[in-house]
């Protein structure tokens, strides 16, 4: 499918080494190969690539700019992070993010693809692994930046590749998904499995997620193109998508030096630590957009997410970019632990996705009964994940959640707990807030931060200046940040 390249950067490295890459940093012009890699096994390859992956998500360029922006967490005015960030997105963390998509992961994986399968024998899990890590990363730039390069990615002779349409990147995102599909072998000993460290070469593992992403990406393009609820029901008939935690994809990080998630590290280097030694977090503090709701709802996760000051007896947000004080509660250090996972789906996210569908009647008869119960059942799988006794969140679900048969829309209900299931993972809940609702429904109803720029709510990011000026196929005009992308109604 895709041939070596000449224009993104290559880096064909080993290991946990890649998490110290978290944040702000300068990055290469991906116009330039200065360390084209030669043949390196196909395991070598993947293992950099997903790595870089985990460590742009969890880090200073994708994590903080996009939860930010996103109003998942709060900066804390001067007193915390700074004012003034919120939508002033550095260059450079749009730098590294491209990069990390097209070239330190991206390019390793198209040729741990092509090294997989010209082997003797082909070693077809291998890139399977492979493609289904790749089609999630360029799902996950259209969700950021609208149209981006992807069918003429990555080929040799194109030195300035297209920009696809956000509709034709989903539409070849489930393509190369399906062909992953296929190629899987559960019965093969011949896959990626001491180098992958998310399922350690589980491929029944790998063909769940595959569907899933398969799944979500349907869901998020139904809005815009109702021709695809056919194929969520489908897939819904068809099942085989994620089925229980165990099949959660969750990049691990470790206490150990140059292991640890990155957002641990930045704390650590800047935030400091408290008369105990313990990293604390000064910088970020709980978004009332998150904490007034879970308090409405009375969710056993606020003290999970959130820690409060010593001597204050409540929970404190406060709104995006407003000033935080001493008695503002912040995100707490629980979430930004050392070993804390990066996680790129879960198992209550399929089933608030399944839910989701029922309650509408995506390609299967509307059914509020079974939306409940898929609810209901996602709902304790997110308390379960984030540390709440099994008692606990059972009695949470069958006695103070409230069921979809008794609120006036079903459906806001389970974008709410969407919502507030994703508080720590910014990039699927500025997709998800998206996605909930034509613009100035969403769920929950943001509003604009105090000191942006005016023009509304930010829908993308603008391109990096590298790819913008030196790329002709570049978008021109290029798209403000405040235009939304072809799935955003």
């Amino acid at each position: 499918m895709f041939q070596s390249i000449k224009r993104y950067t290559a880096i064909a490295a080993l290991g946990l080494s890649a998490v110290a890459v978290t944040s702000c940093e300068s990055y290469l012009d991906v116009n330039t190969a200065p360390y084209a890699s030669t043949k390196v096994e196909p395991k070598l390859l993947f293992n950099y690539a997903t790595t870089n992956w985990a460590a742009n998500r969890a880090g200073g360029d994708n994590y903080i700019s996009v939860a930010l922006a996103a109003q998942t967490i709060a900066s804390g005015g001067n007193y915390g992070w700074g004012k003034g960030d919120v939508y002033d997105i550095s260059p450079y963390s749009t730098g590294n993010t491209w990069k990390a998509y097209y070239a330190t992961a991206g390019l390793n994986l198209i040729q741990a693809i092509a090294e997989a399968e010209k082997a003797s024998p082909a070693n077809n899990n291998a890139a399977a692994q492979a493609k289904i890590e790749l089609a999630t990363m360029m799902y996950e730039a259209s969700t950021i930046w609208g149209d981006i390069p992807f069918s003429e990615s990555w080929q040799g002779d194109i030195a300035y590749p297209a920009f696809d349409s956000q509709k034709s990147v989903f539409e070849q995102v489930i393509a190369l998904l399906d062909e992953a599909i296929v190629q899987i072998d559960e019965s093969s000993p011949l896959k990626i499995s001491d180098y992958d460290l998310v399922y350690k070469g589980d491929m029944s593992k790998w063909k769940s997620f595959a569907k899933s992403i398969k799944f979500r990406t349907y869901m998020v393009m139904v809005d815009k193109d109702p021709s695809v609820a056919s194929k969520i029901g489908q897939m819904l008939t068809e099942g085989g998508m994620v089925s229980s935690s165990a099949a959660n994809f969750a990049f691990p990080f470790f206490n150990s030096p140059d292991k640890e998630n990155p957002r641990y590290k930045i704390l650590k280097r800047y935030s400091g630590v408290d008369a105990k030694g313990n990293v604390i977090n000064t910088f970020f503090f709980a978004n009332n957009n998150v904490l007034d709701y879970m308090k409405q709802l009375e969710d056993p996760r606020i003290s999970v997410y959130f820690d409060k000051p010593d001597d204050v007896t409540t929970y404190n947000g406060v709104d995006s970019e407003e000033e935080a004080d001493a008695e503002t509660a912040t995100v707490s250090m629980y979430l930004y632990r050392a070993d804390a996972p990066e996680v790129v789906f879960s198992y209550q996210e399929q089933l608030y996705l399944e839910a989701e569908a029922y309650a509408r009647g995506l390609g299967v008869g509307q059914d509020i009964a079974k939306a409940n119960e898929l609810y209901k059942k996602a709902t304790k799988e997110a308390l379960l994940f984030n540390g709440i006794g099994a008692a606990g969140a059972e009695s949470y679900v069958q006695n103070t959640l409230p069921a979809l048969t008794a609120v006036a829309n079903p459906v806001d209900q389970i974008h709410l707990m969407q919502w507030i299931d994703l508080m720590d993972r910014p990039l699927e809940a500025w997709t998800q807030w998206r996605r909930s609702g034509v613009e100035g429904s969403e769920i929950p109803n943001l509003t604009q931060p105090q000191g942006t720029p005016a023009g509304g709510l930010i829908r993308r990011w603008v391109y990096p200046p590298d790819e913008a000026t030196s790329n002709p196929n570049s978008p021109s005009p290029a798209p403000r940040f405040t235009e939304k992308t072809w799935f955003d109604l």
